[in-house]
Order: C-alpha cells, then structure tokens, then sequence
C-alpha cells in the first residue's frame, strides 16, 4: 500500500478509539446460496448487506460495474459516502496498490501465516496495512446506512480469518452450505449475468473435481475458525429454502445483542419475501432483482447431473458432506 493510500484508511481520526463495528460475515462455498441468503439478513432489523466486498475494489472502484440498486459504482450515492468517510473520496485511493496487497494477504494459502503473522516480518506488515484499509470500510458502511451491523458475503475463509484478528472488527460467521453436487453442478453451469456487471458477462465454470476439493478445504476451514472462538452459525441452504423462520431465526439471535431486538423477521411471508433494496457491490445475479422473491429449493442436479461427475464429487466428498447430513 502506498502512503498516500495508509493515509486515507487511517482517516482524520479525533484520537478516540471507536468502538469496534459488528460484521456478520457469510462463509463458505460459492454457489451455495449465499446471495439469496444475504438479501435476506439485509432486511434484518439493524443490519445493512453490502454482497461480496472483497470484490469491491475491482468490481466497484476500478471497473465501475453496476450496484445491487441499479446505479454504476461511480454514480451510487451510498457507495460515494461511503467513500468519502472512509477514505476521504474513492480518488484518494490508489486501486492497483490495494489489489497487489489483496493478492499477498487475502488467500487461501496465507491463511498459516493470518494465523501466525509472525513468522514472516514483511507479511505482518501487509497484513496489518491491509485491515488499516478495511476496518473504516466497515465502519463507513455502518455509519451512512444507520446499520448496527454489516452483512458482508464474500464467503472467502481468508477474509474471516483476517477479520477475526482485527481488533475493531466484532466479527460473527454464518457458515453456509449446499450438498456438493449441487454445488459442483451449479459450477458446470453457463449462467448469464445481468449487462454491467462483469467484464465475460457469465459466471466462471469449474471442474468438478476442483469443486470437490475446494467444497472440503472451505468448509474445514470456516469450521476451523469456529472452533477458534468466533462465534458461528451453521446453515445448510436446504433447510434455509424449506424452513426460512426457523433457519433465519437462529441467526438472528447470532447478532441479537448489538441490534437490542430479537428479530421478528416480518419481511418474511411464508416462501416468500419483498426484495426492498440493496447496495451489494458484487454477487450472485440474484442481487439485481427486485420485488417478491419466492424461496424455492433448486436440486435440478439430481435430475440433470452426469452420472460421472456426480460420483466423483460424491466419493471425494463423502466423509465431511456425512457429517453435514448429506447422505
């Protein structure tokens, strides 16, 4: 990171520490239902969603893609204020410094070192550089929405590993989940996505062995870091689909202590809930909709999924997908 960026996410400051901003952050594998899920914890009394934030500084401040409300980054009043409070104007921000930085900090394979942060003198420097810059994000976010809490969905364990050790950052997980051949046929996929919100104008596809091996080192990870302290909620999109009161219930006690109000979840009707609005930055083409939504449960891959690859994400998955109680 440059000075002149450190200087930006320092910010002017008045010498009082904060106190720290409540992040919900939803972890896990992609294509796991985590948007829609994100849509709905935006809607939670207190919290405000801001989709994948990780992909913020390509998708938003360098490439200028569209919002969830509809406006390209650039012209979004929200994401503009967030900006000038966290940093003083987006323009004080140098992004391809910042995206060299992300890409030595927040990977899969610098989670021992995130860990232990000292073994490696260079790499706590960019570490601690690096949740300089996030921590006003957050905090800039809670402030000009009014939120108690900050919904983020980037889903990567490398940022919830970095965000656990941050010291002005109340981070909790909601710990998502999909059997894994839906998932890996979701991945097989062509999915379009909405014009302006990506550079290919699909979703990237994957092997469904890469996808096998990936569904397991994610969730042992995010399940690591449950055990590490950070408090945790599990959910498995199935049970979200099919039982939303019940499943969203559960997370929202996760977070009822900073809201002060046990949610009482009236966005909810039955299957179905209003998409009232959203400044998620990037995610699944579901965040572009407004409206009703209908919750409906997706298994097209038992129908559909080639007998091969189906096997194949089934016995490389099989011993952590029976403990989620996917038989």
């Amino acid at each position: 990171m440059t000075d002149q960026t450190a200087e930006a996410a320092r910010g002017a400051g008045n010498g009082v520490t904060p106190d720290p901003v409540t992040v919900l952050y939803v972890c896990g594998m992609p294509r796991s239902g985590s948007t829609l899920l994100d849509l709905m914890l935006g809607q939670f009394v207190g919290h405000c969603d801001v989709g994948e934030l990780f992909y913020l500084w390509q998708s938003g401040v360098e490439r200028n893609f569209r919002c969830a409300c509809g406006e390209h980054f650039d012209a979004c009043p929200f994401w503009g204020e967030v900006g000038r409070r966290a940093y003083g104007g987006w323009s004080q921000i140098d992004v391809a410094d910042v995206r060299a930085l992300q890409s030595r900090v927040d990977a899969t394979s610098k989670i021992p070192l995130i860990v232990n942060p000292g073994m490696s003198t260079a790499f706590r420097r960019d570490l601690d550089r690096y949740t300089e810059l996030l921590t006003p994000l957050y905090r800039a976010v809670a402030e000009v929405s009014g939120a108690r809490v900050v919904v983020d969905s980037t889903k990567r364990p490398s940022l919830a590993y970095i965000l656990a050790r941050a010291p002005q950052v109340d981070l909790r997980l909601v710990h998502v989940l999909r059997d894994p051949r839906g998932v890996a046929y979701s991945w097989s996929q062509v999915v379009e996505l909405p014009e302006g919100t990506s550079t290919k104008g699909r979703m990237n596809q994957r092997s469904a062995r890469l996808t096998a091996r990936r569904w397991v080192t994610v969730n042992a990870m995010v399940a690591a870091l449950g055990r590490r302290g950070v408090p945790r909620v599990t959910v498995r999109y199935e049970d979200l689909v099919r039982d939303p009161r019940g499943e969203l219930g559960r997370i929202a006690a996760l977070t009822a202590d900073v809201t002060g109000v046990v949610d009482p979840l009236e966005f909810l009707r039955d299957n179905e809930f209003e998409q009232a609005g959203s400044h998620a930055v990037a995610g699944g083409r579901i965040r572009m909709r407004s409206g009703p939504i209908t919750l409906a449960l997706d298994e097209k891959w038992r129908r559909e999924y080639a007998p091969g690859p189906r096997r194949l994400v089934g016995a490389m998955t099989w011993p952590l997908r029976r403990r989620y109680g996917y038989r």
